[in-house]
């Protein structure tokens, strides 16, 4: 055993290797529950619907062993497209029976539903290339233009929309430089899921899928396919998991569909438009590298509770009600 004075280096040494760790060596972590806060406006009606405008926001959730909160947000979406054609955009929304009413507010943007906080829609086969759903989507960049310091106790959930308990693949990494324009320059290691299990925090008995064939806009060309009994299961992501730091400067995070490399550079999931890295024939559907079918709880930030070091939750009950009905600036690349 090493002598007294050397134990704080082991102890720090050891911390170190922990947060360096491969994630294949890592198990996923399920969310089991989570906290939401309901908000209404009146009934709106486009495309011939009825929209009920109801926004189920996620407060907090919780794991087997920790629990979290809201902390922050990102301000910005950047759509990554490898094509100027067949670019549709699925937009999924939890319905009051088949065909009936929308709960969630109208999305006149695809970019509304990728940066969002609301249970009660999403998007559907985001980075498939072939298959059901063409939506060319290669990379999305959720970016806090500002940044912020990650914290012991950062962590992100990420959420799909499925049937429980079974859930799809994704690949996902830290954003940790930008340019003047928020654009990402720099990343973290690529974190992964393989299809998870995680429990349906909700049970959306019917749902409608609006397909547009004109891509980030959502407001002709559309058709509509009804669908029952999914609802939104998550796993969370914290520092481990990408092998960053306490102390390091984030600006959000990137998703990728499943087939996505870097090649074991970070550097390399910069250039979306490298074939080499991003795959151009990505099949969509069930089961598929882009069949991933996110929940509207996209680009946002929690802090475990309490957290272990200084990413300031003072005033979260205030800062909630703001992030989840403020109206953000979006961007489509």
């Amino acid at each position: 055993m090493p002598p007294c004075s050397s134990r704080p280096a082991l102890i720090r040494a050891l911390a170190l290797l922990a947060a360096l760790t491969p994630l294949a060596a890592r198990a996923q972590i399920a969310i089991t529950s989570a906290v939401t806060l309901t908000s209404d406006a009146p009934d709106s009606v486009h495309e011939g619907f009825t929209f009920r405008n109801t926004i189920v926001s996620v407060q907090s959730f919780s794991t087997a062993t920790e629990t979290y909160a809201l902390s922050g947000m990102a301000d910005q979406v950047f759509i990554r497209r490898s094509s100027s054609t067949n670019n549709e955009a699925h937009v999924w929304y939890q319905t009051s029976s088949v065909g009936g009413d929308r709960i969630a507010p109208y999305a006149t943007d695809y970019a509304d539903v990728l940066l969002d906080n609301n249970f009660a829609r999403g998007v559907h086969n985001l980075f498939g290339n072939s298959g059901t759903g063409t939506a060319n989507v290669e990379r999305l960049d959720l970016i806090a233009t500002a940044g912020f310091t990650a914290t012991a106790g950062f962590a992100i959930p990420v959420f799909d929309f499925g049937i429980d308990p079974q859930h799809e693949s994704f690949r996902i990494a830290l954003v940790t430089a930008v340019d003047g324009a928020g654009n990402p320059t720099a990343y973290s290691s690529l974190a992964s899921t393989i299809p998870f299990v995680a429990t349906n925090l909700y049970s959306h008995d019917t749902f409608s899928i609006h397909r547009y064939n004109t891509g980030d806009v959502t407001t002709s060309n559309y058709s509509v396919f009804n669908g029952p009994n999914q609802g939104p299961g998550g796993v969370i992501f914290t520092l481990a998991d990408f092998a960053v730091p306490v102390g390091t400067t984030l600006y959000g995070y990137s998703l990728f569909g499943y087939d996505v490399s870097d090649g074991g550079n970070p550097a390399n999931l910069v250039n979306w438009n490298n074939s080499s890295f991003f795959p151009t024939n990505t099949p969509s559907g069930e089961g598929q590298a882009g069949g991933f079918d996110f929940s509207g709880v996209n680009g946002i930030f929690f802090s475990a509770i309490p957290e272990p070091s200084t990413y300031a939750l003072g005033g979260l009950a205030l800062m909630v009600g703001a992030i989840a009905l403020r109206r953000r600036p979006t961007r489509a690349g």
